[in-house]
């Protein structure tokens, strides 16, 4: 496919060198393949008006000239988007991808709200109704941790969708509060298999009347 684009680009080109007559008495401006359209998908959570408004800089430039690198650091500061994927269809449109940051929890402190990403982003303008199900994380420094604690939490098939809060302390631990009220206390080091030893217990029935789960403790747990 790339072969037949850079050989009808060629051939493009070839047609404009042998035709076109340059007439130096004129002041004739004249763009060789103008961008006309730029196709935008991917885009869930980010402003689609503000990245068309952005991008609208290159429309009219040569499609030729047209790459991600430029495209993309005229985005960059754009709420959730990660990175742009680009496809040039000749002659004259460009078609891209946005790659997004996930929305992964709702910070809390001091009256504000703020949405975390997966990739460690604060989010500070964006629709609360549409995100108002995330889970709700709380601590000085959990902006700083959180992303890391959220992907290992993915990594061991975590339920997300139980939690309805994280409680991230100075000394670098965490607690999870389920939507049931129960409660996880982990240990700083080696959490993971504290949560492990979790999701094998919650399922049984002879678990069921524990409110804590307390692993705080290297080695034991402590239920209450």
């Amino acid at each position: 496919m790339k072969k037949k684009n850079y050989l009808f680009l060629w051939i493009l080109l070839f047609i404009f060198l042998t035709t076109y007559s340059f007439n130096s008495s004129q002041n004739t401006q004249f763009t060789f393949l103008p961008l006309k359209k730029i196709q935008i998908e991917g885009a869930n959570n980010s402003d689609n008006k503000k990245i068309a408004e952005t991008l609208d800089q290159f429309k009219g430039k040569s499609i030729i000239f047209v790459n991600r690198y430029k495209m993309n650091r005229s985005i960059n500061n754009l709420q959730f988007i990660k990175e742009l994927k680009i496809k040039k269809i000749y002659p004259d449109t460009v078609r891209l991808e946005i790659i997004e940051y996930k929305p992964i929890g709702i910070l809390t402190k001091k009256n504000t709200k703020n949405l975390l990403t997966n990739g460690g982003e604060i989010i500070r303008n964006y629709n609360l109704s549409k995100f108002e199900n995330l889970p709700l994380v709380y601590g000085d420094k959990a902006e700083k941790y959180f992303s890391k604690f959220y992907n290992s939490l993915e990594n061991i098939n975590f339920q997300i969708n139980l939690i309805n809060q994280f409680n991230h302390f100075d000394i670098n631990r965490w607690d999870i509060v389920l939507k049931n009220g129960k409660i996880v206390k982990l240990p700083i080091k080696n959490y993971e298999n504290s949560l492990n030893k979790f999701l094998s217990l919650y399922e049984d029935n002879s678990f069921k009347k524990y409110k804590i789960f307390d692993f705080r403790i290297q080695g034991q747990l402590i239920l209450k």
